[in-house]
């Protein structure tokens, strides 16, 4: 379950850098950077991050609220 884990914690990471950016508080270049390597850090786990997608839209919630006992619950893992 630690990839469940690992990518809600990158995509809670991913909506934080996109709203400072979008609100202007830290547009520099370190932060896009950031932005694009957690993108990148999103896809080593393609399955992990499918299973997270799919729950979220089966509990009608926000990929960054699931937890990995939601993936487990909805038997989206082995």
């Amino acid at each position: 379950m630690s990839n469940i884990d690992h990518i809600v914690a990158l995509l809670r990471k991913h909506d934080d850098l996109e709203i400072r950016i979008i609100n202007g508080s830290c547009s520099d270049a370190a932060t896009e950077r950031q932005l694009e390597d957690t993108r990148r850090a999103l896809t080593t786990h393609p399955l992990a991050l499918n299973a997270v997608l799919r729950t979220a839209y089966a509990l009608r919630r926000t990929p960054d609220t699931v937890s990995a006992q939601d993936v487990a619950n909805c038997g989206w893992t082995n």
